[in-house]
């Protein structure tokens, strides 16, 4: 169980499925299949007629975006991708009871080195602050997804332990080594904030052959005719009036952190 304020929260154990396929090729098919799927479906522009994109319109230009740039789309989203942290270099031990206390503190000693040797901060580290500007996007079945991924090349599906609170999400990994006169095991662990907007009773993870642990779930009742994506294929809102933007909560916001 974790803990915050106090208040118990229940955690929920996300089982995790192996792909037959590498990232590489999920991407492939995913994109294939939303291009046969919608095909065929926008509307026809008519002359002197103002023309607002169904999201059938944003889910075409968003494929064929991300064909048109694959490498780019390819670097992109495993740059991003959250590495798992070694317990083992900071000293610390998966029994801290709250994972709060330990990710901050291998934040530190991260931080810490960083200015020891005037290193800039690491790709795929990130800070406690930093916002997840790629986490939403669409699904194999054309609806808006919150999707993250986790680098755990290395690791099977029995190595990994991925839980939820309805506030975040914690990816824990275990290797064994094991020889003939010895046995010695590493823990790495990573930790992200979740979204209110997202359906958390419907989070999934897969875990590629290449070791990329995918996860993501549905978004709450989006407005589809309010979303878009901008070039670089990151998700935009249609401007709305003062009065509709004031009447949005900021906890509704498509927000995330992690680290």
């Amino acid at each position: 169980m974790m803990l915050k304020n106090n208040h118990q929260q229940k955690s929920v154990d996300i089982p995790i499925n192996q792909e037959p396929k590498t990232f590489e090729q999920h991407r492939r098919e995913m994109l294939t299949g939303l291009q046969h799927r919608h095909k065929g479906r926008k509307r026809p522009k008519l002359a002197n007629t103002p023309h607002t994109d169904t999201w059938s319109d944003v889910i075409d230009n968003w494929v064929d975006s991300s064909w048109r740039s694959w490498d780019d789309e390819m670097h992109r989203l495993r740059r991003g991708m959250f590495a798992l942290l070694p317990l083992d270099i900071f000293g610390l031990r998966s029994s801290y009871p709250d994972p709060f206390y330990l990710m901050n503190q291998m934040e530190d000693e991260i931080e810490e080195i960083r200015n020891r040797v005037g290193m800039c901060r690491v790709p795929g580290i990130g800070a406690l602050n930093d916002f997840l500007k790629d986490a939403y996007e669409v699904g194999e079945d054309g609806k808006l997804y919150f999707k993250v991924h986790f680098d755990t090349k290395g690791f099977t599906p029995d190595d990994i332990k991925v839980d939820s609170t309805e506030h975040r999400l914690t990816v824990h990994a275990k290797k064994v080594s094991e020889s003939d006169s010895s046995k010695s095991s590493r823990e790495f662990c990573r930790m992200i904030e979740l979204p209110q907007t997202i359906e958390h009773n419907q989070l999934k993870c897969r875990l590629t052959e290449d070791g990329v642990l995918m996860l993501e779930a549905p978004v709450k009742a989006p407005d589809y005719e309010s979303i878009t994506f901008t070039d670089n294929r990151r998700l935009g809102i249609h401007p709305k009036s003062a009065d509709q933007i004031q009447s949005v909560p900021a906890s509704k916001a498509l927000a995330v952190k992690g680290w």
